[in-house]
Parts: C-alpha cells; structure tokens; sequence
C-alpha cells in the first residue's frame, strides 16, 4: 500500500512552524509496511486543498491528513475533503457530544464555533480525540474510474489535528490498528514486519554501502535500507513474515554479515546512541568519567551527561575556550586537580577560521587514565584528526569521534566462567 500525508497550515508554508508530523508518520506507516511516496504541504486555501487532495487520490491508496480541523475560519479540512470527495457535510450527534462534554469537564460553555468541530464528510467516521475538541475524520471511499495502478478499488483517507500531541494520541489509540487490520484483509492473512536496526561510526555511508553491495539493494530479502545521520550510519533490515519469529529469524543471516564485515565500526542497536553504549559499558566495568573540551564548548559533557543509561559513571566536566591553544598535559592536569575518576576524555582546541577541504591543522582526541601520575604511562590514546567537515556537523563528529574511541577503549570485565 502507498501512502500520501498532507500537512495544512499557512504557518507551516511560511517557515514559521516546522513540519515535523509528517516525518513522525512516515516512520510509523513504514513500521507497519505501508510505503510513503508523497510528502506534500498546503496553505489555508480552500481550492489549493481540493487540489492537493484530488491529486493524491489519483496516485496513492491512503491519504493521511494532518491540521485544518480546528474551530476557526481557516480551518477548512473537513470541507476540502467533502467538496473533494463530492459529498456533503453532516453533524454527527456523537462528535458533538464529546466535544460539549471536553467543555464541561473544563469548566467551560463551549462556543458556538466549535459546533462545527462536530460535522463529517457523508460517510465518514469520526476518530476519537481524547484530549481535544477536534475529532478526526476516518473515510473510504469507493472509486469511481478503475485505480492507474490496478490493485484497489477504494481510497482512504485518514484526518487529524495539526498538534503533535493529539495527532500522535489518536494514531496510537486506533489509527495504526485501524491500517494494519485493513492490510491485514487485503492480503487474507495476517502479517507481521519487523525490523532491526544497527548504528555504526567511523566511515561514511558510501564507504559502508560498498563494504556490503549484496545486501543493500532492493531485490534483497530482508531489505536493508542505509541512511546517515550527523556521521552516524545507520542500517536498517526490514522482514516481513507470518509470525515475529519467522521475521527475526529471516533477519538474523542478514545481521550477521553485517557484524562480520563492519567489525568495531558498529557500536549499537535499535535505540542506542554513542553516549548510552560509553555509560553502559563504564557501569558494567565500574568505572568513572571526566571530560575536559576546548572545541567542543561543552558539547561532549551535555552529550554524556544526557544518557538514558544511569550517569553515575559521569563526574562531570571543564570547559576551555574553544580555540585557545592548549597542550593534554594542561588539561590533564586540571582534571586531575577537580575530578577523582578513572578516565578523562580530552578534546583539544579546534584550530582558527572555519573548516577547509584543504586545512592541515588538526584537533586531538585523548583518553587519559587518571589514576597513573606519569604522561606516558597514563594516556591510552591519543588521536589527531584533521580539522575538516561541514561547519553544521564538526561539532557532532569531535562529540562523536571522542565518544568512540573511549568506547573502544574501555574494557568490561570478563564473563565469568
């Protein structure tokens, strides 16, 4: 099944506010196999509405619609998609209701103007908002002319609020039951799609893809997708089977050759980032953290300290001026002087003007065990890494490449036998 979301909102084709619950539902739709062909955004205008939805029936199955339900005069969702459709408005007793009673329970007459929060489309049924005044509207509609692609004779189209919270309530309560039961009759039995995720650091994504060119195609079952994030690779292998465990099972092989192939480059899984698998693995091994940064401004410390693991493993951190020459002996020496830690994590000064493709300058990495006193003897790594990468990203890169080295570094206590 394909699928459209269209978001409305003047504020939203301004710039003032960002889109983001079409990148939301992209991720929940694909959770559950429907694919996303088309993002598409439209103003407050009534005949750019019909347009835009008109245009979507005639290329996809399912049409997730997003804002345009509230009470005031700009709110023209539940209008587009009847003059659209060719269908009247109608007030639904049960809607108007649970929206008199929404006012009640706030201690509030409610205005006349939300009397039409109450109306749908003929032939549409309203989707339960639990805690707002905006029902959605949940409508199939039958085709009138046979579909280009040949395989559904019906369309679906699927309104909710334009807040992230409400919209988000109301998928999660029943939208995404409601489609997985209807691909589940499509097809005439019942499926399953499961996916694993695997986040690896060190290379870039052309780099990865060419280590695995077998795998990372569309023909491969399970397909596996590769997508970048701020210089973190991420691979996603997506299964689809009667059962979940025929599902992990498929994926299984496929993770393998991944792990063989990508070695020490992958650092996790599922919803893991670097600073959960660094406090995980100084908890497992008992161990204490210090950071002092120059470059990074306090970004490796904030990273750190806000793990979803516990963060007693973090004492916290210095900040040097970020590009103030300064040797790892002075920082070593600072940390030492405030924190009582087994490591300190170093990042150096970041050198002068902006990244250059060309620069020669380089910033340091160093991961110090602070309990030895000698330079030498204390310092298990230290790493120069040449001043070069977008401006938006090399903040995240050093955050990222001090993170893992020190991952690679610690060692966790061996299992015992």
């Amino acid at each position: 099944m394909q699928a459209e979301i269209i978001s409305n909102g003047d504020e939203l084709t301004s710039g003032k506010i960002l889109d983001t619950n079409s990148q939301w539902l992209s991720v929940k739709l694909t959770d559950i196999g429907v694919t996303t062909l088309y993002h598409t955004t439209v103003g407050d205008d009534l005949d750019a509405m019909i347009d835009v939805l008109r245009a979507a029936v005639e290329r996809t199955d399912l049409i997730i619609w997003t804002g345009g339900l509230g009470p005031t005069a700009d709110d023209l969702t539940r209008q587009a998609i009847a003059e659209g459709v060719g269908v009247p408005l109608e007030k639904n007793d049960e809607s108007m209701r649970l929206i008199q009673e929404m006012f009640q329970r706030r201690g509030h007459e409610m205005p006349k103007a939300n009397e039409i929060q109450a109306f749908q489309p003929r032939g549409a049924v309203p989707i339960r908002n639990p805690h707002g005044t905006a029902p959605g509207i949940d409508f199939t509609v039958q085709r009138k002319k046979p579909f280009k692609n040949g395989r559904l004779d019906f369309f679906r189209i699927m309104a909710y609020p334009g807040v992230p919270a409400e919209m988000k309530e109301m998928w999660q309560d029943s939208g995404q039951k409601s489609i997985q039961e209807m691909l589940d009759q499509l097809i005439g039995q019942k499926r399953v799609l499961r996916f694993r995720t695997i986040h690896s650091f060190g290379l870039g994504e052309s780099q990865i893809e060419a280590m695995l060119p077998d795998i990372i195609n569309r023909k491969h079952d399970p397909k596996v997708g590769i997508t970048a994030n701020q210089a973190t690779i991420t691979l996603r292998i997506a299964s689809e089977a009667e059962t979940e465990k025929e599902c992990f099972k498929k994926i299984e092989p496929t993770a393998t050759l991944i792990y063989q192939t990508l070695g020490d480059l992958i650092f996790g899984e599922g919803d893991d980032r670097l600073q959960e698998v660094v406090c995980r693995k100084l908890n497992t091994s008992g161990k204490t953290l210090a950071v002092i940064e120059a470059g990074t401004r306090g970004l490796l410390a904030e990273a750190i300290a806000g793990s979803k693991e516990p963060s007693d493993c973090f004492a916290g951190g210095i900040v040097l001026p970020p590009k103030q020459p300064i040797e790892p002996e002075e920082m070593i020496r600072r940390g030492r002087r405030l924190f009582n830690v087994d490591y300190l994590l170093l990042v150096g000064a970041y050198p002068a003007g902006q990244p250059d493709r060309n620069q020669t300058e380089k910033t340091f990495v160093a991961i110090v065990d602070a309990r030895k006193t000698g330079l030498q003897e204390s310092v298990f790594v230290l790493q120069n890494y040449p001043y070069i990468g977008h401006p938006d990203i090399i903040d995240d890169l050093y955050v990222k490449r001090a993170m893992d080295l020190l991952r690679k570094t610690i060692k966790e206590p061996a299992s015992p036998q």
